[in-house]
């Protein structure tokens, strides 16, 4: 984009371009343009459901910066959390079942089965 200034419209529209330029799942993340910062929330995933990698979200952060140079991206997602500077892997999908421990009290020798 050009370097004359961008209206908050204008920039909310390149911001979503990257994103489905990336294929990011936009039913499940977030983001708000406010001055020259970008802020990310809830899950990062693909349109087909599957992750991102630590090298996609590299690129995704660098087409941010090529397409809205002089703004800074956050991405303070459940799964992810990046910047330019960094990025870590975080949490688990929303979806995804943990191992559960259901205790049932049995009642004829009073304490909890494990099962």
């Amino acid at each position: 984009m050009s370097s004359q200034k961008l209206s908050r419209m204008e920039c909310s529209k390149e911001v979503r371009r990257v994103l489905n330029q990336n294929r990011v799942d936009l039913t499940h993340c977030q983001y708000v343009v406010s001055g020259r910062d970008i802020r990310m929330t809830g899950w990062l995933y693909k349109t087909d459901g599957s992750d991102f990698s630590g090298q996609q979200i590299e690129s995704l952060v660098a087409d941010f910066q090529r397409r809205l140079s002089g703004f800074t991206v956050c991405g303070d997602m459940e799964n992810w959390n990046f910047s330019s500077e960094h990025i870590s892997k975080v949490g688990r999908h929303e979806e995804e079942e943990e191992d559960e421990v259901v205790a049932e009290k049995d009642e004829s020798q009073e304490r909890y089965k494990v099962s």
